[in-house]
Protein backbone atom coordinates (compact mmCIF):
# COMPACT_ATOMS: atom_id res chain seq x y z
CA UNK A 1 0.00 0.00 0.00
CA UNK A 2 1.42 3.60 -0.88
CA UNK A 3 1.63 6.27 1.14
CA UNK A 4 -0.21 9.46 0.89
CA UNK A 5 3.60 11.15 1.35
CA UNK A 6 5.08 8.94 -1.71
CA UNK A 7 1.87 9.13 -3.84
CA UNK A 8 2.78 12.92 -3.49
CA UNK A 9 5.98 12.59 -4.66
CA UNK A 10 5.26 10.37 -7.22
CA UNK A 11 2.92 12.76 -8.85
CA UNK A 12 5.35 15.73 -8.23
CA UNK A 13 7.96 13.63 -10.23
CA UNK A 14 5.51 12.90 -13.23
CA UNK A 15 4.71 16.87 -13.47
CA UNK A 16 8.11 17.50 -13.60
CA UNK A 17 8.67 15.16 -16.41
CA UNK A 18 6.13 16.76 -18.38
CA UNK A 19 7.30 19.85 -17.80
CA UNK A 20 10.47 18.73 -19.03
CA UNK A 21 9.08 17.20 -22.28
CA UNK A 22 6.95 19.94 -23.01
CA UNK A 23 10.24 22.18 -23.18
CA UNK A 24 12.43 20.11 -25.14
CA UNK A 25 9.13 19.71 -27.58
CA UNK A 26 8.86 23.44 -27.95
CA UNK A 27 13.00 23.51 -28.37
CA UNK A 28 12.78 21.51 -31.40
CA UNK A 29 9.86 22.75 -32.77
CA UNK A 30 11.02 26.04 -33.06
CA UNK A 31 14.74 24.88 -34.06
CA UNK A 32 16.63 26.02 -31.25
CA UNK A 33 19.30 24.22 -29.27
CA UNK A 34 20.22 25.18 -25.96
CA UNK A 35 23.81 27.44 -25.74
CA UNK A 36 25.53 28.21 -23.19
CA UNK A 37 25.69 32.01 -21.79
CA UNK A 38 29.42 31.98 -21.36
CA UNK A 39 30.21 31.56 -25.19
CA UNK A 40 27.26 32.96 -27.03
CA UNK A 41 27.18 32.35 -30.96
CA UNK A 42 27.82 35.07 -33.43
CA UNK A 43 24.43 35.67 -36.05
CA UNK A 44 25.75 35.35 -40.02
CA UNK A 45 25.70 39.76 -39.80
CA UNK A 46 27.51 39.88 -36.88
CA UNK A 47 30.44 38.21 -38.67
CA UNK A 48 29.49 40.14 -41.86
CA UNK A 49 30.03 43.11 -40.23
CA UNK A 50 32.98 42.04 -38.57
CA UNK A 51 34.66 41.38 -42.06
CA UNK A 52 33.62 44.59 -43.45
CA UNK A 53 35.15 46.59 -40.68
CA UNK A 54 38.33 44.48 -40.79
CA UNK A 55 38.57 45.19 -44.69
CA UNK A 56 38.03 48.59 -44.56
CA UNK A 57 40.47 49.22 -41.01
CA UNK A 58 43.91 51.00 -41.94
CA UNK A 59 47.11 50.61 -40.60
CA UNK A 60 48.47 53.22 -38.72
CA UNK A 61 51.65 52.89 -40.39
CA UNK A 62 49.89 55.07 -43.43
CA UNK A 63 46.91 56.14 -41.67
CA UNK A 64 49.10 57.77 -39.14
CA UNK A 65 52.30 58.59 -40.70
CA UNK A 66 53.47 61.42 -38.12
CA UNK A 67 51.98 59.46 -35.23
CA UNK A 68 49.57 61.80 -33.88
CA UNK A 69 48.11 61.38 -30.55
CA UNK A 70 44.39 62.82 -31.45
CA UNK A 71 43.62 63.12 -35.34
CA UNK A 72 40.98 65.34 -34.42
CA UNK A 73 42.91 67.80 -32.95
CA UNK A 74 46.20 68.62 -35.65
CA UNK A 75 47.44 71.73 -35.84
CA UNK A 76 47.71 72.85 -39.25
CA UNK A 77 50.75 74.38 -40.24
CA UNK A 78 51.45 76.59 -43.32
CA UNK A 79 52.45 74.90 -46.29
CA UNK A 80 55.02 76.84 -47.96
CA UNK A 81 57.04 75.90 -44.74
CA UNK A 82 56.30 72.09 -44.57
CA UNK A 83 57.34 71.90 -48.89
CA UNK A 84 60.69 72.66 -48.09
CA UNK A 85 60.73 69.94 -45.69
CA UNK A 86 58.63 67.15 -47.66
CA UNK A 87 61.40 68.01 -50.27
CA UNK A 88 64.43 67.92 -48.32
CA UNK A 89 63.09 63.98 -46.62
CA UNK A 90 61.95 63.21 -50.30
CA UNK A 91 65.85 64.04 -51.28
CA UNK A 92 66.94 62.01 -48.09
CA UNK A 93 64.88 59.12 -48.83
CA UNK A 94 65.78 58.28 -52.15
CA UNK A 95 69.57 59.28 -51.63
CA UNK A 96 69.70 56.59 -48.68
CA UNK A 97 67.92 54.15 -50.63
CA UNK A 98 69.77 54.37 -54.01
CA UNK A 99 72.84 53.10 -51.86
CA UNK A 100 72.07 49.82 -51.89
CA UNK A 101 70.76 49.33 -55.49
CA UNK A 102 73.30 47.36 -56.57
CA UNK A 103 73.00 45.22 -53.89
CA UNK A 104 69.28 44.58 -54.71
CA UNK A 105 70.08 43.64 -57.86
CA UNK A 106 72.37 41.01 -56.91
CA UNK A 107 70.41 39.52 -54.28
CA UNK A 108 66.95 39.37 -56.59
CA UNK A 109 68.11 38.93 -59.90
CA UNK A 110 72.15 37.84 -59.49
CA UNK A 111 72.66 41.47 -61.70
CA UNK A 112 75.58 43.37 -60.48
CA UNK A 113 74.34 46.93 -61.25
CA UNK A 114 70.56 47.70 -60.89
CA UNK A 115 70.93 50.66 -63.77
CA UNK A 116 71.16 47.99 -66.17
CA UNK A 117 68.69 45.65 -64.52
CA UNK A 118 65.92 47.84 -64.94
CA UNK A 119 66.42 48.47 -68.75
CA UNK A 120 65.28 44.58 -69.13
CA UNK A 121 62.06 45.77 -66.96
CA UNK A 122 60.31 48.75 -68.76
CA UNK A 123 57.23 47.56 -69.89
CA UNK A 124 56.78 45.75 -66.47
CA UNK A 125 54.42 48.15 -64.15
CA UNK A 126 53.98 48.10 -60.33
CA UNK A 127 52.26 51.59 -59.45
CA UNK A 128 50.73 52.46 -62.60
CA UNK A 129 48.91 49.11 -62.29
CA UNK A 130 46.55 50.53 -59.67
CA UNK A 131 43.45 53.11 -60.87
CA UNK A 132 44.89 56.36 -61.04
CA UNK A 133 44.44 59.02 -63.69
CA UNK A 134 47.68 59.62 -65.67
CA UNK A 135 48.84 62.96 -63.70
CA UNK A 136 49.34 60.83 -60.09
CA UNK A 137 52.29 59.49 -62.75
CA UNK A 138 52.88 60.60 -66.12
CA UNK A 139 53.61 57.57 -67.92
CA UNK A 140 56.86 59.27 -69.63
CA UNK A 141 58.22 59.60 -66.31
CA UNK A 142 61.00 57.01 -65.83
CA UNK A 143 63.38 56.69 -63.31
CA UNK A 144 66.05 59.26 -63.76
CA UNK A 145 64.13 60.71 -66.12
CA UNK A 146 61.89 64.58 -65.23
CA UNK A 147 58.73 64.97 -66.06
CA UNK A 148 58.44 68.03 -68.32
CA UNK A 149 57.32 70.86 -67.96
CA UNK A 150 54.46 71.11 -70.19
CA UNK A 151 53.13 68.24 -68.18
CA UNK A 152 53.93 70.27 -64.49
CA UNK A 153 52.38 72.97 -65.69
CA UNK A 154 49.43 70.83 -66.68
CA UNK A 155 49.58 69.35 -63.17
CA UNK A 156 48.82 72.98 -61.39
CA UNK A 157 45.86 73.92 -63.01
CA UNK A 158 44.40 70.48 -61.55
CA UNK A 159 46.37 70.30 -58.40
CA UNK A 160 43.93 69.86 -55.81
CA UNK A 161 41.73 67.41 -57.53
CA UNK A 162 44.98 65.08 -58.61
CA UNK A 163 46.41 65.93 -55.08
CA UNK A 164 44.49 62.98 -52.84
CA UNK A 165 45.07 60.28 -55.25
CA UNK A 166 49.06 60.90 -55.45
CA UNK A 167 48.36 61.18 -51.68
CA UNK A 168 47.02 57.24 -51.25
CA UNK A 169 49.73 56.44 -54.11
CA UNK A 170 52.31 57.51 -51.70
CA UNK A 171 50.31 55.16 -49.01
CA UNK A 172 51.07 52.52 -51.82
CA UNK A 173 54.46 52.75 -51.84
CA UNK A 174 54.85 52.60 -48.03
CA UNK A 175 52.53 49.71 -48.06
CA UNK A 176 54.64 47.43 -50.40
CA UNK A 177 57.89 48.50 -49.04
CA UNK A 178 56.43 46.98 -46.02
CA UNK A 179 54.88 43.87 -47.55
CA UNK A 180 58.07 43.40 -49.40
CA UNK A 181 59.90 44.08 -46.20
CA UNK A 182 57.79 41.42 -44.24
CA UNK A 183 58.21 38.99 -46.99
CA UNK A 184 61.97 38.53 -47.38
CA UNK A 185 63.29 35.79 -45.31
CA UNK A 186 64.66 36.17 -42.12
CA UNK A 187 66.79 33.34 -42.10
CA UNK A 188 68.68 33.25 -44.92
CA UNK A 189 71.75 35.63 -44.31
CA UNK A 190 71.91 37.28 -47.96
CA UNK A 191 68.53 38.62 -46.78
CA UNK A 192 69.23 40.25 -43.91
CA UNK A 193 71.12 43.27 -44.70
CA UNK A 194 68.04 43.84 -47.70
CA UNK A 195 65.29 43.05 -45.31
CA UNK A 196 66.76 46.21 -42.66
CA UNK A 197 67.41 48.27 -45.61
CA UNK A 198 64.39 47.97 -47.11
CA UNK A 199 62.54 48.09 -44.02
CA UNK A 200 64.12 51.65 -43.63
CA UNK A 201 63.26 53.17 -46.67
CA UNK A 202 59.63 52.17 -45.67
CA UNK A 203 60.14 54.39 -42.84
CA UNK A 204 61.91 57.42 -44.45
CA UNK A 205 59.56 57.32 -47.18
CA UNK A 206 56.43 57.10 -44.52
CA UNK A 207 58.36 60.61 -43.14
CA UNK A 208 57.65 62.04 -46.68
CA UNK A 209 54.21 60.97 -45.96
CA UNK A 210 53.83 62.64 -42.94
CA UNK A 211 54.80 66.21 -44.56
CA UNK A 212 52.58 65.49 -47.59
CA UNK A 213 49.49 65.01 -44.76
CA UNK A 214 50.23 68.01 -43.10
CA UNK A 215 50.05 69.50 -46.82
CA UNK A 216 46.79 68.15 -47.74
CA UNK A 217 45.38 69.25 -44.71
CA UNK A 218 46.73 73.36 -45.07
CA UNK A 219 44.55 72.29 -48.63
CA UNK A 220 41.70 70.89 -46.80
CA UNK A 221 42.14 68.00 -49.64
CA UNK A 222 40.42 64.36 -48.65
CA UNK A 223 43.03 62.32 -47.25
CA UNK A 224 42.24 58.75 -49.11
CA UNK A 225 42.61 55.88 -47.04
CA UNK A 226 44.31 52.61 -48.26
CA UNK A 227 41.98 49.88 -46.84
CA UNK A 228 43.64 46.55 -45.61
CA UNK A 229 41.32 45.27 -48.52
CA UNK A 230 43.67 47.19 -51.08
CA UNK A 231 47.08 46.28 -49.93
CA UNK A 232 49.26 44.49 -52.37
CA UNK A 233 49.97 40.97 -51.44
CA UNK A 234 53.23 39.72 -52.58
CA UNK A 235 52.91 36.31 -53.24
CA UNK A 236 56.24 34.48 -52.16
CA UNK A 237 56.87 33.08 -55.85
CA UNK A 238 56.65 36.91 -57.15
CA UNK A 239 59.16 38.39 -54.07
CA UNK A 240 62.19 38.86 -56.21
CA UNK A 241 60.08 40.61 -59.54
CA UNK A 242 57.60 42.81 -56.97
CA UNK A 243 60.20 43.56 -54.77
CA UNK A 244 62.24 44.91 -58.22
CA UNK A 245 59.49 46.82 -59.33
CA UNK A 246 58.14 48.08 -55.97
CA UNK A 247 62.28 49.41 -55.22
CA UNK A 248 62.32 51.31 -58.69
CA UNK A 249 58.51 52.80 -58.16
CA UNK A 250 59.47 54.11 -54.87
CA UNK A 251 62.40 56.14 -56.33
CA UNK A 252 60.95 57.41 -59.58
CA UNK A 253 57.78 58.61 -57.36
CA UNK A 254 60.10 60.14 -55.17
CA UNK A 255 61.27 61.94 -57.84
CA UNK A 256 58.27 62.79 -58.98
CA UNK A 257 57.32 64.39 -55.69
CA UNK A 258 59.99 66.21 -55.42
CA UNK A 259 59.66 67.94 -59.11
CA UNK A 260 55.78 68.06 -57.89
CA UNK A 261 56.36 70.39 -54.83
CA UNK A 262 58.67 72.60 -55.90
CA UNK A 263 56.71 73.20 -58.59
CA UNK A 264 53.92 74.35 -56.61
CA UNK A 265 55.51 75.99 -53.64
CA UNK A 266 59.08 76.85 -55.12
Amino acid sequence: MVSPKNKSLRTAFSGYVNVCAAVCLLLLVGGLTPQSSAAPRRSRSTMQRQKRAADTSENHLWSNPCDLNNLTTVNVPDPKTVAPKLIAQATSAYRSATKYKDTLALQLHSFQSFDELITQWVGNEWLRKFSFSAEVLPKDKTLYKEASEEQLESLMGNIDTVLPSMYKALKLIVAGLHAFSNGLNDNIIADEALKENTNQTMHDVRAVLCYFSDIMRARNLELIPLPESEVPVIPSDNMVTDGLLIYRDTLNYLEYLRQVFKKLYG
